[in-house]
């Protein structure tokens, strides 16, 4: 071995270690917050507020669980939030991937003139259009349910983009097969497209839970009845302007993150296979 070569080596296993160093730090830094909510919910107030922190509590205890559910309708609450998030998600869905698979896939009159407005309406803002959607909302009767909740998020514009990228790369030769033997572009796209966008399918769908999941302004705005309310907002209301019980809070933000979890680990194999795949075409 030449000194050049064991100085690229040495040189190589100093980014190495760095760049090993440089992930440990992040994923410390990302960690670390959800670790305290998790301990800071089997905390009592005196040991939540203590300086310098306290990472352990000296006894472990339900008591801030069993608070939460007595101050609040968590288990409504919650189950409102489920079922509305993956009602979306899954509606989203529906509505993108014909969208995108006819950008991507046919010609047809006014084709860029329409695909550039879909990407112009990705760069406004959604404080822009909360009033007038808001006032379409009430107009059509639809103020404090859960049509006015569900209606205006079906369509995505982000999700849109997200599969007509992935059909794009799709080789034309799949769907030439499909159509030579007499089928239509709704059956190549159902039989050839979407098995093949699994993996973005399940990142779009995973993308659009999270987003329902963790929105707090639109529901705050059009929902006003206790038996409608989502966790986002209904873990506001642990709060007043005086003070917050950071424990009981703690453990109402401990278990809304189970729900992106499972999300997760539901989709995880779609997302795997797909890089695998990726990996395998490059």
């Amino acid at each position: 071995m030449t000194r050049r070569d064991a100085s690229l080596k040495a040189r190589a296993r100093g980014s190495q270690a760095a760049l090993v160093g440089l992930l440990t730090l992040g994923s410390i830094a990302i960690l670390l917050p959800f670790a305290w909510m998790i301990l800071t919910a089997f905390k009592t107030p005196a040991e939540a507020y203590t300086w310098p922190p306290v990472w352990l509590p000296a006894k472990w205890s339900l008591a801030n669980f069993t608070q939460l559910f007595d101050t609040i309708p968590f288990a409504r609450m919650f189950f409102n939030s489920v079922w509305t998030s993956v009602l979306i998600a899954s509606l989203n869905i529906l509505s993108a991937a014909p969208a995108a698979y006819a950008f991507a896939r046919l010609r047809f009159p006014g084709q860029g003139l329409w695909f550039g407005s879909h990407l112009l309406s990705l760069m406004i803002p959604w404080q822009v259009t909360i009033i007038p959607v808001f006032l379409l909302v009430r107009y059509l009767g639809w103020y404090d349910s859960f049509t006015a909740l569900i209606v205006p998020s079906i369509a995505s514009g982000f999700t849109v983009f997200l599969l007509f990228q992935f059909f794009r790369s799709l080789p034309r030769s799949l769907e030439e097969s499909v159509l030579i033997d007499g089928g239509s572009w709704f059956t190549a796209l159902r039989h050839v497209a979407l098995p093949a966008a699994k993996g973005a399918i399940a990142a779009a769908w995973l993308f659009s839970f999270l987003g329902n999941w963790q929105s707090f302004i639109w529901p705050l705005i059009v929902l006003q009845s206790s038996e409608k309310m989502l966790l986002p907002v209904g873990l506001l209301s642990l709060q007043n302007q005086y003070s917050v019980n950071i424990p009981v809070l703690m453990a109402g933000a401990t278990l809304s993150t189970l729900p992106t979890v499972i999300a997760y680990m539901f989709v995880q194999r779609y997302l795997t296979d797909a890089a695998i795949t990726s990996g395998l075409k490059g």
